[in-house]
This record gives structure tokens, C-alpha cells and sequence, in this order.
């Protein structure tokens, strides 16, 4: 993955008086491009991998396959069989009674989904329906453990729901990579842009999502989040996967769509061209604000904008429209694939 390169934290006094004329600059522009609404940064970003899947995954078919009928066996009500899978260590200090008891009492799993996380453990998505008619959508992880040969369930894992502070910016991806998808798919994070914004970064990154919203297998995402300087080192603030992830696996041009900032104070439209024939881009917002853009020779778009505070966030929908176009006005594919005004 391409380094991010890292904002200083304590300029010099010479630099102090160039930073500030920066600033104010800065600060002009990124007003105007909030009242324009169709600003769209220049880049030269850096082109999109084209792996969908990473090597060797067949090495842990063993310990995905333990967890998958684990869970299987919850979601159709075997708990006699899923307590069977558990490690003969665990089931040495609980009961089958009590394990039945304890799954009963937390709810009823839906169709799970499971995949490798590292050697010793997986990730699974599943949704638990409570006891008292409400949902939580769970991404955990599971531990195993190997004895007499082969691989069992050792115990259930919730994922942290807040991210820790990164010493780099580097670090910050490959830390949201490792806890949204795994460990061994961290190593499949590739920085596309970088930008600064108001007192922070915003970074623009594919990686090899296992569980993708929209596919059946394993794809390659565009993700857009934004990270603050603080003496802790760099905080998440916002984006990733809130709102639209757009998988990259069969279009020309991928957009996404997520809101970062304090309070979701920040909406961007963001995307990924993979087709280098690709010319323009067309779009049209839910609150009926229209965008064309030339992206000839672009690899990345972005649009940011104020968040209209009197308006809903439109995560579930958040084009009327999409279309692109190559020199010769023919259409190419894009993700989401959006068709006209709606």
C-alpha cells in the first residue's frame, strides 16, 4: 500500500506566517466549493488493483468451515449440535443445558456468513433476532482452538465499536481494514488519495472486502474516512462504512457516498475510475442537486459538501442518477448502477 503522508504536528515559526496566507486560502476555497456544490478536488491518484481475492485463502477452509456449521446449527435451533463443535475444554466447564440456555435467552441468529480472519480465528455477519422483536447486526469474531487434530469453537468475540488512535496514517488504514474484514486482509488496503481538510485528513482507499453489502463473494471496495490530529495520535472521524461502499469488482466507475465530521457534519460523494477511456460523469442528488463533471484522465472523484441540517442523510439512496461516459458518448458501467431520475 502507498504510504500516507503525514501532516506535520508542530510547524516551525518560519512556517507559521506561509501556513496561515495557506489557511485562508484554503478556508476561501473550500466555502466556495460548498456553495457551488459541484467542486471536485484535482488529482492524480494512483490506480486501482485490479485483485479481487487474496492468495492462500484455502488455508483456513478448515476453520471457516467449523465456524459456518457452528453457526448454522444456531440458526436452525441445533443447539445440541452446535454446542458439539465447541472445544472439548470449553465444554469441560459448561454444560449443554447451560449453553442451550444462554443462546435461547440472547435470541435467534439469521443466515450467518463466515470467513477467515487469521489461524486461529474467523469473522462471521449475522443478524439476531431478540427475544423482545428487536435486530442487532452483528460483524464478531470468533476464536478456535486445535486439539486432538482438529479445529473447534472456543469462544465468540465482539468487535470494538470505537477505533483506537493510529501513530500514522498508514497505520489508521490498515487498522480499519484489520477490524472491519481481519487480519490477513488488511495486507490488501491500497490508498488511492489523500487530501486535507478543515483540521483534518481525508483518505481514499480500496481493500478486498470478504462479506461485501451487494455480493456474494469476496470484492474489492472504495472506501472514503477521515482521520483528525490529536495528541493521541489520528482519530477516526467518520466515513468508512457509513452510508454506500461501492464495490469495485465489475464497473468502470465506482461511487460511494458517506458524511464524516462532528455530528455527520460533512457529506461526500466520492469514486474510483477504473476505466481510463472514461470522460465524463453525471449524477444527480436525492435533494435534486445536479453534477457533471469532466474526469477525462481523473482516477478519483470527489464531492464535499455542508450537510443540510434540515434534510435526512440519503445513505440507502443517495443517487436519483448515475451515468458515465467515454469520449464517444457511449455509457459505461458504473456501481451503484442507477438509471434515471427518479
Amino acid at each position: 500500500m502507498e504510504p500516507a503522508v503525514e501532516a506535520p504536528r508542530k510547524p516551525g515559526a518560519r512556517l507559521v506566517v506561509l501556513l496561515a496566507m495557506t489557511g485562508v486560502l484554503v478556508i476561501g476555497l473550500g466555502l466556495a466549493s460548498h456553495l457551488a456544490h459541484t467542486a471536485t478536488i484535482p488529482n492524480v491518484g494512483l490506480p486501482a488493483s485490479n485483485s479481487e481475492t487474496l492468495p492462500g485463502l484455502s488455508a483456513y477452509d478448515p476453520q471457516v468451515a467449523v465456524t459456518r456449521e457452528y453457526l448454522g446449527d444456531l440458526a436452525s435451533l441445533n443447539y445440541s449440535a452446535a454446542y458439539r463443535l465447541l472445544a472439548p475444554s470449553v465444554r469441560a466447564n459448561l454444560s449443554q443445558s447451560e449453553f442451550e440456555a444462554q443462546r435461547r435467552a440472547e435470541g435467534v441468529l439469521g443466515q450467518p456468513a463466515a470467513w477467515a480472519d487469521d489461524q486461529t480465528s474467523t469473522r462471521a455477519e449475522y443478524v439476531l433476532g431478540r427475544v423482545d422483536g428487536s435486530r442487532d447486526d452483528r460483524r464478531h469474531r470468533f476464536l478456535l482452538k486445535q486439539e486432538g487434530g482438529r479445529w473447534w469453537l472456543d469462544h465468540e468475540v465482539p468487535l470494538a465499536e470505537t477505533r483506537q488512535p493510529a501513530p500514522s496514517l498508514s497505520a489508521a488504514v490498515t487498522d480499519f481494514v484489520r477490524q472491519r474484514a481481519g487480519r490477513i486482509w488488511a495486507g490488501s488496503a491500497e490508498l488511492l488519495r489523500q487530501e486535507g481538510f478543515e483540521n483534518g485528513q481525508l483518505l481514499l482507499f480500496s481493500y478486498v472486502e470478504p462479506h461485501p453489502a451487494d455480493n456474494l463473494t469476496a470484492e474489492r471496495v472504495a472506501v472514503l474516512t477521515y482521520y483528525v490530529n490529536s495528541s493521541s495520535g489520528w482519530q477516526f472521524s467518520g466515513g468508512g462504512n457509513t452510508g454506500l461502499v461501492p464495490g469495485m469488482a465489475d464497473s468502470d466507475v465506482s461511487m460511494g457516498f458517506t458524511a464524516f465530521g462532528p455530528n455527520q457534519q460533512f457529506t461526500a460523494y466520492y469514486g474510483v475510475i477504473e476505466n481510463t477511456n472514461t470522460a465524463t460523469l453525471d449524477f444527480e442528488e436525492p435533494s435534486g442537486a445536479k453534477h457533471t463533471q469532466d474526469v477525462n484522465g481523473q482516477q478519483t472523484v470527489l464531492f464535499l459538501n455542508d450537510r443540510n441540517p434540515y434534510e435526512p442523510l440519503p445513505f440507502s439512496r443517495p443517487f436519483n442518477s448515475l451515468a458515465a461516459k467515454d469520449l464517444h458518448g457511449n455509457s459505461l458501467r458504473t456501481t451503484p448502477r442507477v438509471t434515471a431520475s427518479g
